[in-house]
């Protein structure tokens, strides 16, 4: 009960510094309930096993890659994962890409989610800098991952990771390769295949690998699918849908 009264609280705050219409979506108002252990799963097996046993770490993880490599879509399964164990989880989206539908399509509930929308980068790590100081949340996505890279310091990002690590929080970054900055947890996603059925891209194969954290070196491959569109019928027929939001196929551990 008290940690979702601070989150509530952490986003009054939020509201009355910035104005109430910086949460795009709802914010969960009932009781939560208290939680018995950490959330630290993913939802997708494949991540789970880069990271190791102890899943996301305190601290700052950082998913790296190009446009459309499968950041988004790991995050919203994480994001998922951590709900469903009834953790608190939050997004800030400096991006202005996040796609309620697509988030819906991947299990995030997103009434009880919230999504703060800043107007530049600096706002958006005080915002982040306001949630783990309130230790408000489990799991907070920071998506940065259409910023310029010059608008993004790697010092305020560290200290932003000490923050989280203080706070026992996992803050999800989502970053274009051009930023250098340590992390507990880092994970480069590659697309090395599309996926089709006849003329129909339906997803695409995704290399993922470790570049820093207890399993350095070590890769996974996922297959990820769309998660809406034209392909309706193979998703809710042919495909479950927890196979389609995110299917892992193998890891090959440590190289």
């Amino acid at each position: 009960m008290a940690e979702s009264a601070a989150r509530i609280e952490a986003v009054t705050r939020l509201q009355q510094r910035w104005g109430a219409g910086i949460i795009r979506r709802g914010v969960e108002v009932g009781d939560a309930g208290l939680r018995v252990a950490p959330v630290r799963g993913t939802g997708v097996a494949a991540l789970d096993a880069l990271l190791g046993r102890r899943g996301l770490p305190d601290g700052l993880t950082l998913l790296r890659g190009g446009f459309g490599a499968g950041r988004t879509t790991l995050a919203l399964r994480a994001l998922a994962a951590t709900q469903a164990a009834g953790g608190a989880a939050a997004w800030i989206d400096a991006a202005r890409s996040f796609d309620p539908l697509e988030a819906a399509t991947r299990g995030v509930a997103l009434r009880d989610l919230p999504i703060l929308v800043p107007l530049h980068t600096s706002e958006a790590l005080e915002m982040a800098g306001a949630l783990l100081g309130a230790d408000a949340a489990d799991l907070l996505v920071l998506d940065l991952s259409l910023v310029r890279s010059a608008a993004v310091r790697s010092d305020a990002l560290e200290r932003l990771a000490a923050r989280a690590r203080r706070a026992g929080t996992s803050l999800l970054l989502l970053l274009d390769d051009a930023v250098p900055v340590h992390a507990d947890a880092a994970v480069s996603c590659a697309v090395v295949s599309w996926l089709r059925v006849g003329a129909d891209v339906i997803g695409r194969r995704v290399m993922l690998t470790m570049e820093a954290g207890p399993r350095t070196g070590a890769t996974s491959v996922v297959d990820v699918y769309e998660g809406r569109g034209a392909r309706a019928d193979l998703r809710i027929g042919r495909l479950p849908i927890e196979e389609v939001a995110c299917a892992p196929l193998r890891s090959t551990g440590q190289h």
